[in-house]
């Protein structure tokens, strides 16, 4: 084989960016017999490109349209299947073509032991240096679901890191015909072939997708910032100190924390209501300087990070910047107090959850079931929503969970608790799992979520816990 490399960029290069989780070639049901000779690789990778690949949307089996997918290509000129890569409408990420057997437990990661990354064929003349990902269905005129886009880019945001790609670049690069040309970096199929590839909703996203992986990748947005009630906001995973509200000339008690959905930055808020602004996270207004009726018990941020709600625990809800107001449960005589909140990935609807577990849904946010008329051990403390915004967990101070709707069960302390208060959760980008925070900072992780580390032994009274935590 030839290797065309030349120069590399290393100002997106990121050796430890955590993986997603994969979906083997097994646990597919690949049959390895059908796979034909002729595997090539190359020793790195200059352009990601984004396919759909024209099957039925949102099919009840996803593998069993992988497994079409790969007996079609092997009964024509492909050795395999034509994709590095492939996401279901749930955000699944799949391994499409076969690079090599791993040991158990190492990640599927396309590649060979020495790095060079498995050749596929999904682009005419353009698979050499490239890796192409194939959203399963067809979008010429409807986007993927928001876990599906989530899932792209968490998956551009681990290749470029990988192999040190600027997604917003537009190099040059060599084909296999000889030629030459400058196309970007992160791109449609429609852009080195004439296709409708893969779609016009997508083509036109990509300059938005582009800008999310950047992002990512220039702020290290995977980790979680864990607050205390004095006021400290401890970093972990890659997400940088940004500061707290002990630096601050005037100290402030917080009740809890939100973070900027790109990752870049956080809010803290206390129980008047107060709001301080850190990184990328800009402040929109409070309710400071407001007589409220209870205290503020919880903050959810709108998609775009350019507004948030807070709610009171009458269930009184204040909107500031691009947040708009779906209602609220201010003018009601509740059971019990409200004690959190979650946002759809729309930002058109919200979520109220009181202690007992009683569910208050608004805008579009649907009711998918509560614990209200369940006899808890111990109360609700807060909840999350699932990336497509069909469901929600609810977390018990005793660490029990509670899953509805498209939220699925990953785990719990179990019957015998924590041996500390649970006091707040945070889900995964995938929506498979989750981490739980106690209050003297300890946080146990479940399903696919990854623990960047614990403010135990740092804070003995932890309120909130909020970033980015993408799936390992």
């Amino acid at each position: 084989m030839r290797d065309l490399t030349g120069a590399r960029s290393t100002a997106f290069h990121a050796e430890g960016w955590p993986p997603p989780r994969i979906v083997t070639r097994a646990e597919w049901g690949a049959n390895e017999a059908l796979r034909k000779s002729g595997t090539e690789y190359d020793s790195t990778v200059q352009k990601l490109i984004v396919h759909h690949t024209v099957t039925p949307n949102n099919p009840p089996d996803p593998a069993a349209v992988l497994r079409g997918i790969y007996q079609y290509a092997v009964s024509r000129e492909y050795i395999d299947v034509q994709y590095n890569w492939l996401i279901d409408h749930n955000g699944r990420i799949y391994e499409g073509r076969w690079a090599r057997d791993y040991p158990p437990g190492q990640v599927h990661n396309g590649e060979l032991s020495n790095g060079w990354n498995v050749r596929a064929a999904h682009a005419l003349n353009h698979n050499s240096r490239s890796i192409g990902i194939g959203f399963m269905g067809t979008y010429t005129t409807s986007l993927p679901p928001p876990p599906a886009i989530e899932a792209l880019i968490t998956l551009l945001a681990w290749k470029c890191a990988r192999f040190g790609i600027d997604p917003l670049g537009n190099a040059v690069y060599q084909s296999s015909d000889g030629s030459s040309a400058a196309f970007p970096n992160v791109c449609g199929h429609r852009i080195v072939y004439a296709t409708t590839c893969p779609g016009d909703p997508l083509l036109n996203l990509m300059p938005q997708i582009r800008a999310e992986v950047a992002a990512r990748l220039r702020s290290g947005a995977f980790g979680y910032w864990i607050a205390s009630r004095g006021g400290s906001a401890l970093a972990f995973g890659d997400n940088p100190d940004l500061g707290d509200t002990r630096r601050m000339a005037v100290p402030a008690t917080i009740t809890g924390i939100a973070a900027h959905p790109g990752g870049r930055g956080f809010w803290t808020f206390g129980p008047d209501g107060g709001i301080f602004s850190f990184g990328a996270a800009h402040f929109y207004g409070s309710t400071g300087n407001i007589r409220l009726n209870r205290p503020v018990v919880g903050m959810a941020p709108t998609p775009s990070g350019k507004g948030y709600w807070m709610v009171a625990s009458d269930g009184g809800i204040f909107s500031y910047g691009d947040a708009r107001f779906f209602g609220s449960t201010g003018a009601l005589r509740l059971n019990k107090p409200v004690v959190g909140m979650a946002s759809t990935p729309t930002g058109k609807g919200y979520w109220l959850v009181a202690s007992d577990g009683g569910i208050f849904s608004f805008g579009d946010a649907h009711f998918r079931g509560s614990t209200g008329a369940i006899r808890l051990h111990q109360p609700i403390v807060g909840m999350a929503s699932t990336p497509s915004g069909n469901g929600y967990w609810l977390v018990a101070s005793d660490g029990g969970i509670f899953a509805f709707g498209d939220a699925t069960f990953r785990g719990s302390a179990g019957a015998r608790g924590t041996p500390q208060p649970v006091v707040g959760m945070l889900a995964t980008n995938t929506g498979r799992g989750y981490a739980l925070l106690l209050r003297d900072g300890s946080v146990y992780t479940y399903g696919d979520a990854p623990f960047y580390g614990s403010a135990y032994g740092q804070v003995t009274d932890a309120v909130g816990i909020a970033g980015r935590l993408i799936a390992r």
